[in-house]
């Protein structure tokens, strides 16, 4: 793919790189606090996709393009539902991935499933988006102890004049009706030079392939989002951004069918056995204002952030009140769950990024978090249409408070201590505090609730470390060392779930942590028409959270709980081939082994040798484009294909555990042409050439007692789009 490179990254940098319009190696990142380079001049993993390239391919979100990146997989539910999964760190609990737009701290939650139910930021006015692979902890905090996701966004220009784009697109996806997608951006000088405002919009009506009772493409997705930035310069020296965006996503249904209905029987292709209609609303509001000031000596920055979320999930829950309650699925016991969720998080950070004359540099930083959370999850008894009344009768309703402080000192040091060769070492002093209340409003079956439950709390403080090793071996060679730690801090389970269950688990669960040891090497080869890069990497992980049973004799009930070692081994590369003007070829990979090292404290949950869940041991892709000037049209040709890879996987750690299931390796194939002239471009594009139906992921809701749901990937989708630059 154009506009894709693996690499590797110093600390991160205010965003102050120049526009995106490089490809592959030639991107330039921020992936460092401290500076900004092209991505084979950055000592740590990185890899960086340009807005250009994405627009080509028409990737519209993270499920578009997430393929082409080495080491990296999804747990992929749908908009708004994914868990991101680097170098083969995945369990339950907390999220192992940070997920930041510009300077804003959007990793997912999720009260279940701590690091699922990560955000869909649209892929419109992007300027690149950027991927750091290995723990990045000392500077982006404790989610990040597998890696980092940066989406980058363009940003206002005194200095640009007015200038922007409109681009529009319709979709066509198999089993699917006519989809429509436009978004577009401006930029306008207020006062030439000091300061400038940037708009931008984004809307998509994209047609749905899942059928049910009650809609054919039930799981058509309607999104819309806006964001608007103001830059000013106040001096030469000193500039203030801010920033304001609003994202609404909605779906009538998820995106997973069954293949038998409730009574067993088998169903009509991709059809979703729903008893009740089960709508998804995902709404959230970013707000960020972010200061710089450079000195001659270095620069000062300045950062405060607001991020709001507000989701509903509706579940289908016929079965569970049959199974439960005695109450037909078909009848007196339709419902569904609705899970509702209001998520508030305040978060700032003031840094220095020094720049020295002399072979000593630093960074230094504080940070801080505040974290409210409302979550409630109600049981309500739908009538034979599938709808509910404001007024349904509840089997449950109970809710839980979350509140969450984190408090930050972070710092880096380097030193070239030889011409080329630079030594780094970097920790964070942190200090976490969870505080969590659940209240039963009604229990289970209907019954009086049984009130509030315990203030469970969990606290948690350490030091973490990294430690780089880079040597710029001469203008065409690059390498590094790099040991670094990673750490997510522990949570509680919720007491009342569990005693509506009649079910006794424990109040919460520690913290886990990883050490990371990696050696990478960076070529710049054939006078800049070859790129190879790639990288060993062996990670300890101790005190994985995994998932738990706990079971009365009748009902099983979940929690998260922290089990054995893990051990994962692996190699990554990537090559970029420029053999002529206008030709670009790809080639990535990851391969790795990420096991358990023992057994789990609970055996049943997970055995020494068994793999982790949803990590594939290969991912690879392939790219090639071309352009050149066409004579007869006066104008820009370009023509691509790609392919990508994804190798097996198993959901549980072992066959043993229930509703343990494995899913198949699978390719998927695209094309694209394109032509452009001066401001204006066409582009066609074909993914999932060959309609590949591999299931990707399964919908458990009662293991047992719900017919399994299946997700897929979306059937093969051709797009023609149209954009102007002015």
């Amino acid at each position: 793919m154009a506009g894709t490179a693996f690499c590797a990254v110093p600390a991160q940098a205010q965003d102050t790189a120049g526009p995106s319009d490089g490809s592959g190696a030639d991107i330039v990142v921020t992936a460092s606090k401290r500076t900004a380079s092209t991505i084979q001049d950055t000592p740590i993993a990185v890899q960086a996709l340009g807005g250009d390239a994405l627009k080509e391919k028409g990737a519209l979100d993270f499920a578009d393009f997430y393929r082409s990146i080495p080491a990296l997989s999804v747990q992929d539910e749908g908009p708004g539902d994914k868990r991101y999964v680097i170098r083969g760190i995945n369990a339950s609990g907390a999220g192992t991935v940070g997920l930041y737009l510009d300077e804003i701290v959007i990793t997912g939650e999720n009260s279940q499933d701590g690091g699922g139910q990560a955000p869909d930021v649209k892929l419109f006015d992007i300027d690149r988006v950027e991927v750091l692979k290995g723990p990045q902890g000392t500077t982006f905090g404790a989610s990040s102890m597998a890696g980092t996701i940066r989406y980058i966004t363009n940003k206002a220009d005194p200095d640009g004049g007015v200038t922007g784009y409109v681009q529009s697109a319709l979709r066509a996806t198999k089993d699917a009706a006519l989809g429509l997608q436009t978004d577009g951006a401006v930029n306008l000088p207020i006062i030439p030079g000091v300061l400038a405002v940037r708009a931008s919009g984004f809307y998509a009506d994209l047609p749905g392939w899942i059928d049910n009772r009650f809609d054919n493409g039930a799981n058509a997705e309607k999104s819309k989002a806006g964001r608007i930035t103001a830059r000013l310069q106040a001096t030469p020296d000193l500039t203030l951004d801010v920033t304001a965006m609003y994202q609404d996503v909605h779906q009538d249904a998820k995106n997973y069918y069954n293949r038998l209905d409730f009574a067993g029987n088998p169903l009509p292709k991709n059809f979703q056995a729903d008893e009740v209609r089960s709508p998804y609303d995902d709404e959230s509001e970013l707000y960020n204002a972010t200061v710089n000031y450079k000195q001659p000596f270095g620069t000062f920055t300045g950062t405060l952030s607001r991020f709001v979320r507000d989701t509903k999930f509706v579940r289908d829950a016929s079965l569970a009140a049959q199974a439960f309650f005695g109450l037909d699925y078909d009848g007196e016991g339709r419902s569904a769950l609705v899970q509702t969720k209001h998520r508030r998080v305040d978060s700032g950070e003031l840094r220095f990024a020094s720049d020295f004359d002399g072979p000593i540099q630093v960074l230094v930083g504080g940070f801080f978090q505040n974290e409210n959370r409302f979550f409630n999850s109600a049981w309500p008894l739908a009538d034979a249409t599938g709808n509910f009344a404001p007024d349904a009768d509840l089997l449950l309703n109970r809710d839980v408070t979350t509140k969450i402080k984190e408090r930050a000192l972070f710092g880096e040091i380097s030193y070239e201590f030889l011409p080329s060769v630079t030594f780094t070492a970097g920790g964070r002093l942190f200090d976490f505090k969870l505080e969590q209340q659940s209240v039963a409003l009604v229990a289970a079956g209907g019954a009086p609730g049984a009130g509030a439950g315990p203030t469970l709390e969990t606290k948690d403080d350490g030091l973490i470390g990294r430690f780089n090793l880079a040597w710029k071996v001469n203008d065409q060679v690059n390498t590094y060392v790099q040991v670094a730690q990673g750490y997510r801090s522990g949570g509680t389970n919720d007491q009342t779930a569990a005693a509506i269950a009649g079910v006794v688990i424990p109040d919460g669960y520690g913290s886990d942590s990883l050490w990371s040891y990696e050696w990478g090497v960076k070529t710049t080869l054939m006078d800049r028409k070859l790129f190879l890069n790639g990288a060993l990497y062996y990670i300890d992980w101790s005190d994985i959270q995994v998932s738990q049973q706990a079971s009365n004799g009748t009902v099983s009930f979940g929690y998260t709980g922290n089990g054995g070692k893990a051990e994962v081994k692996g190699v990554e590369m990537t090559l970029e081939a420029r053999p002529v003007a206008g030709l670009n070829i790809n080639l990535s990979g990851n391969y790795n082994t990420a096991k358990l090292a023992e057994d789990n404290p609970v055996p049943a949950t997970g055995r020494k040798g068994n793999r982790v869940p949803y990590v594939p041991e290969f991912t690879g892709s392939a790219s090639i484009n071309y352009s050149t000037f066409v004579d007869a049209l006066d104008a820009e040709a370009s023509f691509g294909a790609d392919a990508s890879y994804q190798g097996g996987m198993a959901t549980k750690f072992n066959p043993t555990i229930a509703n343990y299931q494995t899913l198949d390796s699978y390719w998927l194939v695209g094309l694209r042409a394109g032509v452009s002239k001066g401001p204006w471009a066409i582009n066609l594009n074909v993914s999932n050439l060959f309609n590949d139906r591999t299931t990707i992921n399964y919908n458990e809701i009662v293991p047992g007692v719900y017919p399994l749901g299946y997700y897929m990937n979306r059937p093969r989708t051709v797009s023609l789009s149209g954009v102007v630059k002015f």
